[in-house]
């Protein structure tokens, strides 16, 4: 995506920055303050500069004059699509569509991308198909070269639909927010979430005006409630964590005393930079201190995290030599504490694509990731690959749906007892434009990608138990396995005579009642898996 507007914008740019000045050195009205024209010249400046709120805005003011007009319905869903608010970018691209099929040759691939989004993936083939024939008839139109990407992501999300995993999405409404929230990162005891948030706080409410003039990435943190069983409120993280640029935490240290973190600031981290953080014994972080060579280079570096034994990190970087954008390296710690010069993980986890959201489970052999990659549903989705003692890596595996899904899946953690995942996600049902889910695994293995066997549906035995001169007994009833001789159940009569037992059905088993003064019962008995089954008993005294 960002290879294809930034090809568009450039072109564009050139052309209406040409015509606009062209047009105020011959004083013409055609960009005239206050007419469409102008209003339409400066949104797709807004577009170019990535501020797509202020296109929209401007785009809807010339949409009040120009209702029929199927350019402008156009613009406004692709800044729709831009913003990730895929109803409304439908709602606009679908109304330019039906007015004018042709109205603009990136049509088919920006309505495709939405339909992808939206989990309308029979549409999205429809338009993506039609799209790359189009390119195929018109060698020229080259803005896009990754639709073969984006259609084998459809056929991917299709498959994955078709069987998913036992895993639960649970919302956490406590903790998101109506922006960016994600990355989430556990502490050692799963008690504490630390994530990253582009949500406004206090004096720390300012906006990128260089970039997508949305509020700055900062680092916060929830604790867990035992008595109400939520995550609280989140607050700022305590320490000099925050700055007035981007940051973002990585990971925490599997000892808890260690945090890396993402910077990207004017002064200091140009660019995106890994820092690290000490806890003091206070509890509150230290300042952080930036990452020397060769862990950090003039390009972008990202995602560190620590092996749980101290002496591998892991990271992303685009830095020369690696295999696609960002690509996972791996440093080795010297006898000294420095870093060894990383080396690139290689195929099969490194892709021509882009790989990030690192996070290494305390087995210290198995790493998760995300990656775009063509075996994703959709833009980035959550991989697992396993570190072999040579280190060497397994082919990935993906965590499947719905741990995974059309949006952006970013981050993958996953708690001690292997049964609650947290990602980051974008998905319909958020409330944020990304969100933190939670994802119960209890029935899910993630290591294995396989689910527990169901238990066996219980069977039922019910009935009473009488004299043969009419009275009800209280005695002691007994289940046992036919071949094994193991009492699988075990229940005693009410004083009315009526019992109730259950156990595991489709298995031979004796109905066995010993009572003083009366003949013993012994009965084979099969009861069906999930079904109830009467049995009145009579006993005859001994003589």
């Amino acid at each position: 995506m960002k290879q294809f507007f930034s090809i568009i914008s450039a072109t564009a740019f050139l052309f209406f920055s040409f015509t606009f000045s062209l047009a105020q050195k011959n004083s013409g009205n055609i960009f005239e303050k206050g007419t469409d024209e102008y209003k339409m010249f400066m949104a797709k400046q807004d577009f170019f500069s990535g501020d797509y709120r202020s296109a929209v805005n401007k785009y809807k003011e010339v949409l009040k004059n120009r209702p029929a007009d199927a350019s402008v319905q156009y613009y406004i869903g692709e800044c729709y699509f831009m913003m990730r608010e895929y109803n409304a970018a439908l709602e606009f691209l679908e109304m330019a569509k039906n007015m004018n099929p042709a109205v603009n040759e990136s049509l088919g691939l920006i309505l495709g991308r939405t339909y992808h989004s939206k989990g309308m993936l029979d549409k999205a083939l429809t338009e993506l198909t039609a799209y790359r024939q189009s390119i195929v008839a018109s060698p020229k139109k080259t803005e896009d070269t990754e639709i073969d990407l984006y259609i084998t992501q459809c056929n991917t999300a299709r498959q994955l639909m078709a069987k998913p995993v036992n895993a639960t999405v649970i919302p956490l409404i406590e903790i998101n927010s109506l922006y960016e929230d994600k990355g989430p990162v556990l502490t050692n005891d799963d008690k504490t979430l630390v994530f990253t948030s582009r949500r406004p706080t206090g004096d720390k409410s300012m906006t990128d005006k260089q970039g997508d003039f949305g509020y700055y990435d900062d680092v916060y943190e929830s604790y867990w409630s035992d008595e109400k069983k939520i995550w609280l409120q989140a607050d700022m993280i305590r320490g000099p964590i925050n700055s007035e640029g981007y940051d973002a935490c990585n990971s925490i240290s599997h000892d808890g005393m260690t945090m890396f973190i993402y910077r990207n600031d004017p002064t200091a981290a140009r660019g995106g930079e890994i820092f690290m953080s000490k806890k003091a014994s206070s509890g509150k972080w230290k300042t952080p201190e930036i990452m020397l060579k060769p862990i950090n280079t003039s390009y972008y570096e990202d995602g560190a995290c620590l092996s749980p034994d101290g002496s591998t990190l892991y990271f992303i970087s685009e830095r020369p030599g690696g295999m696609g954008k960002g690509d996972i390296w791996i440093s080795k710690k010297l006898a000294g504490g420095n870093w060894a010069e990383p080396v690139n993980a290689g195929a099969p986890v490194n892709t021509p694509y882009d790989e990030n959201g690192l996070f290494i489970y305390s087995d210290g052999k198995t790493l998760f990731f995300c990656s775009n990659s063509p075996a994703s549903m959709g833009s980035h989705d959550i991989f697992k690959t396993t570190i072999a003692n040579d280190g060497k890596f397994s082919a990935p595996v993906n965590l499947g749906y719905p741990i995974n899904s059309v949006g952006i899946e970013s981050k993958f953690v996953l708690t001690a007892d292997k049964k609650t995942a947290y990602i980051s996600s974008v998905r319909d049902s958020g409330i944020g434009e990304r969100d933190i889910i939670m994802i119960d695994v209890s029935n899910y293995d993630v290591f294995t990608g396989t689910s527990p066997a169901p238990a066996p549906a219980k069977s039922s035995l019910n009935g009473k138990i009488m004299s043969a001169e009419g009275a009800a007994l209280s005695v002691e009833i007994r289940i046992i396995e036919k071949t094994t001789g193991s009492v699988v159940a075990m229940t005693k009569s009410a004083q009315d005579g009526s019992y109730s037992v259950n156990f595991d059905g489709n298995e031979q088993f004796v109905f066995e009642i010993t009572a003083e003064g009366y003949q013993k019962i012994s009965e084979n008995i099969s009861v069906p898996a999930g079904k109830i089954q009467s049995k009145n008993i009579t006993l005859i005294k001994n003589n």
